[in-house]
Parts: C-alpha cells; sequence; structure tokens
C-alpha cells in the first residue's frame, strides 16, 4: 500500500511539472523591421523569448544571430539587385525550425544624367582589363565569413555632405552604366576617415576606378569600403578599433575632386551604408 502511495504522488509531481512548464514557456517570437524591406536595404531580425542556440538563413545565406539584452538579433542584407517578391527566412531555436517569408518591395532610386569627356567613360583594352581585375579581386573578398570583429553601433568614418547619394543609376554620354552602390561623402584632401567598428585590414590597393583603396572586415560577413583616399594609415592583417583613423581623403582614381567613396557589403549583398549607420544594435 504504501510503494503504491509512493507510486501516485510521484505521477502526481511529473504532471504537475509538466503542467508548470507548459504554462510557463512562451514560444519564440519574430520580429522584422522593416518589415517589407526594399532592394539595398538592412532588415533586423529579432528572436524573444528564445533559450539556447539560434540559428538561420535568408535567401541560402547564414544568417548571424548575435545575443541582445533579453533577445537574439541578425542582420539581414537585401542586395541592390534583388528582385520584389517573398523569400523565405528559416529560424532555428534550439533545432526547432520556424519559416517566416520577407517581402521585398521595389524601391526606386535616382536617375542621373551625364556628359562627360570620352577619356573619362570610354576605357582602353588596357584600362578595361585592369579595372577587370579589381572588381575580380574585391569580389573574392565577400564569401570569406570570418568570426565577429564588430561590437555595438557603427559610426560614420567621415562627417560631410553626401554628394551622391546611394543606388542611383547613371546614364552617362547616353550609355547606361552600374549603379553607384556607395556613398560620396565631400572632404578637403587630407582629411581624417576613421574606422566605422571594431575590424581586420581586408586589402590595401591601388585601384584603377577607385584609387587608394582600402577594406575592412568586420566579421560575420560585413565589409566597408573607401576609395579614392590621399594616403592610407594602415596595413593589411592589422587590427583597428571604432574612431581609429584609417586613411586620409583624397581624389585618387577616376575622381574629379577630393571626396570619400564609402561603400558597404553584408554577405556579399551591396546596401546602403547609411543603413548600416542608422540599426541601433547596443
Amino acid at each position: 500500500m504504501r510503494n503504491l502511495l509512493i507510486k501516485i504522488s510521484l505521477v502526481f509531481l511529473i504532471f504537475l511539472s509538466s503542467y508548470a512548464y507548459g504554462e510557463t514557456t512562451t514560444k519564440p517570437e519574430i520580429l522584422l523591421e522593416p518589415a517589407t524591406p526594399g532592394p539595398g536595404d538592412v532588415m533586423v531580425v529579432t528572436v524573444k523569448n528564445a533559450i539556447g542556440q539560434v540559428e538561420g538563413t535568408f535567401n541560402g545565406k547564414k544568417v548571424y544571430f548575435n545575443p541582445s539584452k533579453e533577445s537574439f538579433k541578425a542582420i539581414v542584407a537585401i542586395d541592390y539587385f534583388t528582385e520584389p517578391g517573398k523569400y523565405g527566412l528559416d529560424i532555428s531555436v534550439n533545432g526547432s525550425v520556424i519559416k517566416e517569408t520577407v517581402d521585398v518591395i521595389k524601391k526606386e532610386y535616382e536617375v542621373e544624367t551625364l556628359t562627360l569627356p570620352k577619356k573619362m567613360v570610354e576605357l582602353t583594352p588596357k584600362d578595361e582589363a585592369r579595372a577587370e581585375r579589381d572588381a575580380r579581386k574585391m569580389a573574392a573578398l565577400w564569401p570569406n565569413e570570418t568570426g565577429r570583429s564588430w561590437t555595438g553601433d557603427f559610426i560614420y568614418p567621415l562627417a560631410g555632405e553626401i554628394i551622391a547619394p546611394f543606388g542611383v543609376r547613371r546614364i552617362i554620354n547616353n550609355i547606361p552604366k552600374s549603379p553607384h552602390t556607395g556613398i560620396d561623402v565631400r572632404g578637403h584632401k587630407g582629411d581624417k576617415i576613421i574606422a566605422p567598428n571594431d575590424a581586420v585590414v581586408a586589402l590595401v590597393d591601388k585601384q584603377f576606378f577607385g584609387g587608394n583603396a582600402l577594406v575592412l572586415n568586420h566579421g560575420q560577413g560585413i565589409y566597408t569600403m573607401f576609395f579614392h583616399l590621399s594616403k592610407i594609415l594602415v596595413k593589411p592583417g592589422q587590427v583597428v578599433k571604432k574612431g581609429d583613423v584609417i586613411a586620409l581623403v583624397g581624389a585618387t582614381g577616376r575622381a574629379t575632386g577630393p571626396h570619400l567613396h564609402w561603400g558597404v557589403r553584408v554577405q556579399g549583398a551591396r546596401i546602403d551604408p547609411l543603413e548600416l549607420i542608422h540599426l541601433k544594435l547596443e
């Protein structure tokens, strides 16, 4: 009889524990901001009420979730050339997969028509070959996704007027050219440019279009790029901290005057650098 009572008590306790667990366990909550991003935008994915490991994929690429107060946050980039439509976002919380759909909307960018001297538009075979080599060298960087170096919010590398925004489609001498996938910031020759976040120097180069060029690897697929520099003050492989002076404004390469061309890639996606700046990640 005593053994029977013990067994009944144990069953009752197990039932109470299961009931309590069911009452207190909350399903993970997924927030997408903005809910409907456009090409060139950055979307922040927040997972609340998650315990354990959080992972994800978007459009076939890994999504890096980082702890943030009482949630996990990830940066998802929408490439400039992404077509409007619905794209799958898979989030795994402790092995349990949650499927979300991201509705990428159409986004209009300015069209700029310019007339320039032929020598600034039409390349010789030699110059074209050099420009193609430069492009291949840059493209080889993006698949290298290292551990996280960045910390907290990103900051402006140079304070100044934006003289050419992201996404502008240019028609030069009646010939459509590649869109402007960075921003141009007005500056004076010799103005200091600082690291927008902690990083490792990924590339120091002299390029046909970009002149003296510098690329920083912030980890988790985030790269920032700086072109037309008069002087580069860091070396490949060097670790830099947010706010460190890394270069000086110039007009090298194909530039009509001193300014900074600043670009950002997130897992290869071309995004508006201002989108990265506006994120609240701390």
